[in-house]
């Protein structure tokens, strides 16, 4: 047998891996640095523009749609039945629907890639569809199914309609094959889904995300007279955007009757969002830095080489974001902000405290305790130095502790290996 055959080897299926933004390529490249010794490969989504190399697959929409439909005609209620019937007729001309969203494509790309039980599946952006695949791929390929690994990154999984999603997860974890291992990114998530579905799910698999962790802290760059605190990714509600206007208007109040520093808020969003109409277009008043406190928009379709540099070109990082999500999902901006040795002003409640509890982060509720965090923070940031040393050292720790690496430390047990 040649060595190169002795490799063994790596698919990463990341079915949102479509463009060179975000987090989705991240995992690509922190998968492959944390498994030299595997030959990587990887499965992108129907519009990947090819801009990592060239995909051993893609994985389209409709297969995905078509997957949904069974999951309400076989899960739904009486009226979701119906209907679910109703568009499988009318978008596939049958009844006779995929068990899963993309099992067969993957178990013909294993076959392929030539992929066997000592090698390795992970999906690092993980939801039902992909339980589901991941089963029907195992009962395709048998006993030469390679191990799979899937990262669930919120409680949702894909599937909003809680009835459904909950009838859907218990089916699944009832006959779960044996080379499947369960992981979630923060542990509050993990313990959310063992207390309430019993999953056999381990917390902590985390993945570096846009900034590296550094060896040295960056809070000596030199940034100018003023203070910056940085507002990162797209707008959306569950980040707390429509928040931020009342947080820098209690802010500038404050600073009014404060002797503090400028403070520039660095904010990413589309031009539309800045102007009327837009979710920060109550933001203007604050666009011509006439007073202490005022904005810089920033584009929120930048290179990653230009996301890098706006990051460490920040004091702070702000993270007004909404607990009814983010209590058990994480952040890459958080793990940004720790690699970056970035203090974090953020939402009481919010996940990932292991990363915010170091003397890194400062919590807050309402608009005018955000406004006092961030004046607190401004006035001293040298304070700050130490905790979030700490908390980087934290993050590369938890890093090289991955529990997916205990998982290749244990050779397939009762199936046969590749000859």
């Amino acid at each position: 047998m040649t060595d190169a055959r002795k490799r063994k080897k790596l698919l990463i299926v990341e079915r949102k891996l479509a463009h060179n933004r975000g987090h989705h390529h991240t995992q690509i490249s922190a998968l492959s640095m944390l498994l030299p010794d595997h030959e990587t490969n990887f499965v992108a989504g129907e519009f990947y523009d090819g801009f990592l190399g060239a995909a051993v697959g893609k994985l389209n929409a409709r297969s995905v749609k078509l997957a949904k439909l069974r999951s309400r005609l076989r899960y739904g209620n009486m009226f979701q039945r119906l209907g679910a019937i109703f568009s499988a007729l009318k978008s596939a001309h049958t009844v006779k629907l995929p068990l899963s969203a993309f099992g067969t494509q993957l178990a013909e790309i294993c076959r392929n890639l030539q992929l066997g039980a000592r090698d390795l599946v992970i999906v690092p952006t993980a939801e039902l569809d992909s339980l589901e695949s991941a089963v029907e791929l195992t009962a395709i390929l048998a006993d030469k199914a390679p191990r799979i690994c899937l990262r669930f990154l919120n409680s949702e999984l894909g599937d909003r309609n809680e009835r459904m999603r909950s009838k859907r997860l218990r089916m699944i974890l009832g006959k779960l094959p044996p080379n499947i291992f369960l992981f979630t990114e923060t542990e509050e998530l993990a313990t959310y889904f063992r207390r309430n579905f019993g999953m056999p799910v381990e917390g902590g698999f985390y993945l570096s995300c846009s900034i590296s962790v550094p060896t040295v802290s960056t809070a000596e760059i030199d940034r100018g007279d003023g203070f910056r605190v940085g507002v990162f990714g797209e707008p959306r509600p569950e980040k707390g955007s429509k928040r931020l206007t009342g947080i820098i208007s209690a802010l500038a109040d404050l600073a009014e009757t404060e002797s503090a520093l400028p403070i520039d808020f660095v904010i990413q969003g589309s031009a539309a969002d800045f102007r009327d109409g837009g979710v920060y277009a109550a933001l203007q008043e604050f666009l011509k830095g006439e007073r202490n406190v005022f904005v810089s928009p920033q584009d929120n379709r930048i290179s990653p080489e230009d996301f890098e540099q706006l990051f460490h070109s920040v004091d702070a990082v702000l993270l007004p974001y909404e607990p009814a999500i983010y209590s058990l999902q994480g952040s890459g901006v958080v793990q940004d902000a720790v690699a970056a040795h970035k203090p974090a002003i953020h939402t009481r409640g919010m996940s990932m405290m292991a990363f915010l509890s170091h003397g890194n982060g400062v919590p807050a509720t309402t608009d005018q305790e955000f406004a006092e965090a961030i004046l607190r923070v401004a006035a001293d940031p040298l304070s700050f130095q130490e905790g979030t040393a700490r908390a980087a050292g934290y993050f590369q720790n938890a890093l090289a502790a991955n529990p997916l690496l205990r998982v290749l430390q244990t050779l397939p047990c009762d199936r046969q290996q590749d000859s």
